[in-house]
């Protein structure tokens, strides 16, 4: 929503046709500046926020078992097929060169095959390990006391958790890292795992090899009868010495020969054959792997997770980006202005000031209006100091109201009022005052809040006679002296003039004219006249009274006024055509690098 204020039948500006605008839907951009000035503004939260995601960490780390890992290495080696002439017994072809990649990851794989960790958990009981029965799952282990369809598979499943099969690039080694809350039961699963997965493999070359054997022995018998019989053939054909057959002399010669070709074929074909199952024989019984424990796993020496140093850093890095998270959401859901600088921004009208937080406990109030000297209590001198500092701003403020328009003159009227209350209105309003003495000859103030008035006790006045009264009058104004409408204060050249009792007609008092008349009066008789009026969005006393000063200055408060009610006040302000001046940050945090630091 866009508001462009009025001109102000009020106003003194040189250039009428100047405009203020007051757009509450700007998109709001931050630049990295912006965003470290907020971290910074935040520290204590964001420093709040890594310390408990800190402790987090490290109670995630007391609490969390320890667990050990030990590691054993394997080495698959090449197959030598020329070994007692092994090429052709097996029937299954060895790896190649360029296949050596694909069979180190079949390795891999067999090495997490359920067979054989199924093996390694008997060997090993792990069914009766507290670890692993503690490991199941809750269901997992009602099943297993009420004897239901739990099988051994969920203690391979959970072993296999505890396992991690990885091979080394660039080489022939396979890493068994096995995890345990157990540093020897770690390290005896690794080498278990190792030792079965040799035997297994060796054991499974072994019995290929019998199967071989166990082909071939059958048809060597056959074979053998085969040449038997063929070898009695040929006997029957051979001639006996002294006797020659009834058959032509070319007969013996051309029978003989097939009966001999046969029996040398056979017996060549049976010598092979009878070969080969004495390799398979001899390959049956002697022990060949190809795979070698090349690294045994020992106990470790120190628990391998919680990774303490990592889980801290993860703990402060996790806690810096959830606080500076946590910090820019609520910068953007919660819209306060906050510090020195953001009222311009984001109200688009002159700030002419920034007041610091101020704590005096002796007075109850995290502000201090004793800006004068006498009459302060004795306090330490770090006390004292940062009052000074607190003058210094409020000089500083004035020095920019006085300065606002060099082409006219100073507004010798002002009106200091607030969007809501206990914004520090009454605290400006008096300490401006104050300040204003230094510089000017006379200065009144006027506590002009008749429903909640302050400026009393702030004085130590007594109320009993004010503005209140002044307005229900009937004498005429100009007829009454100065001394009987105001007091003097402890203040030199500061008079007074206190709400007077309450009414239930204040809307009617500051619509008689008699408001008007009183301030034309008493800018003859003052140098400088403060009003302090009630917020304006609560109460139209302000807005009313504002019509008769030559300026308004509207008081937000830091970390309490938003920035949509200070917009709300000011776009009501510039409806009614009120000539504001500008606003006063108040109670906002002092940067110890600023200002203040100079004042000693």
């Amino acid at each position: 929503m866009r508001l462009t204020s009025y001109r102000s039948r009020h106003s003194s500006d040189p250039n009428p046709s100047r405009v203020i605008s007051v757009d509450s839907t700007e998109p709001e951009e931050w630049s990295s500046v912006d965003c470290l000035r907020i971290l910074r503004r935040n520290r204590t939260t964001l420093a709040c926020i890594t310390l408990g995601a800190l402790a987090l960490a490290a109670l995630l780390c007391i609490i969390q078992p320890r667990n050990f890992q030990s590691t054993a290495s394997l080495e698959i080696q090449s197959i030598n097929e020329n070994f007692l002439n092994f090429r052709d017994i097996y029937q299954t072809a060895s790896p190649s060169a360029d296949s050596t990649g694909v069979y180190i990851q079949t390795q891999v794989e067999i090495l997490q095959q359920d067979a054989l960790i199924d093996l390694v958990a008997k060997r090993l009981r792990l069914a009766q390990s507290q670890e692993f029965i503690e490991g199941r799952t809750a269901w997992e282990r009602l099943l297993s006391h009420t004897g239901s369809h739990f099988t051994e598979q969920n203690i391979v499943e959970e072993l296999k958790r505890h396992l991690l099969v990885t091979p080394v690039r660039n080489s022939r080694i396979i890493d068994i890292a096995a995890n345990s809350q157990d540093r020897q039961l770690a390290a005896d699963i690794a080498n278990t795992l190792a030792e079965t997965f040799i035997s297994e493999r060796t054991e499974e070359r072994r019995r290929e090899a019998q199967r071989t054997y166990d082909s071939l022995r059958v048809p060597v018998q056959e074979l053998r009868h085969q040449i038997a019989q063929s070898e009695v053939r040929f006997e029957a054909y051979r001639p006996l010495p002294g006797v020659y057959p009834t058959r032509t002399a070319d007969a013996p010669r051309s029978i003989r020969n097939p009966f001999k070709t046969e029996v040398d074929t056979n017996l060549r074909f049976y010598q092979e054959m009878l070969q080969k199952l004495n390799d398979a024989a001899v390959a049956s019984l002697v022990p060949q792997a190809n795979i070698r424990l090349v690294n045994k796993a020992r106990p470790a020496d120190s628990p391998y997770r919680p990774n303490v140093l990592l889980n801290l850093a993860v703990g402060i890095f996790g806690g810096l980006l959830l606080g500076a998270g946590w910090v820019m959401l609520r910068e953007q859901t919660h819209s306060f202005l906050r510090t020195s600088g953001e009222a311009a921004k984001y109200l688009t009208v002159p700030e002419l000031g920034a007041i610091p937080k101020f704590t005096d406990q002796k007075f109850g109030t995290t502000t201090a209006f004793h800006l004068w000297p006498q009459g302060l209590p004795e306090a330490e001198a770090g006390l004292e100091r940062r009052r000074l500092s607190l003058s210094e701003s409020f000089r500083t403020t004035l020095a920019s109201i006085l300065s606002s328009n060099t082409s006219t003159a100073s507004p010798r009227i002002l009106l200091v009022t607030s969007s809501l209350p206990s914004e520090g209105k009454t605290t400006v309003a008096s300490n401006l005052a104050v300040a204003l003495t230094e510089i000017a000859g006379r200065v009144l103030l006027i506590d002009g809040d008749m429903r909640r008035p302050r400026l009393h006790q702030v004085f130590q006045q007594a109320n009993s006679w004010g503005l209140s009264n002044i307005l229900l009058e009937k004498n005429a104004i100009e007829d009454l002296p100065v001394d009987a409408l105001v007091k003097k204060t402890g203040i030199p050249r500061l008079s007074l003039l206190s709400s007077g009792p309450c009414t239930d007609s204040i809307f009617g008092l500051l619509h008689s004219g008699r408001i008007s008349r009183l301030l034309r009066r008493f800018r003859e008789e003052f140098d400088y006249v403060l009003i302090d009026a009630p917020p304006c969005l609560e109460f139209a006393d302000a807005r009313v009274t504002a019509r008769y000063a030559d300026k308004l200055l509207l008081v937000v408060r830091a970390n309490w006024t938003t920035r949509q009610t200070a917009q709300s006040a000011i776009r009501r302000l510039l409806m009614d055509g009120i000539p504001l001046m500008g606003v006063i940050l108040n109670h906002c945090d002092p940067d110890p690098h600023g200002l203040y630091g100079y004042v000693k």
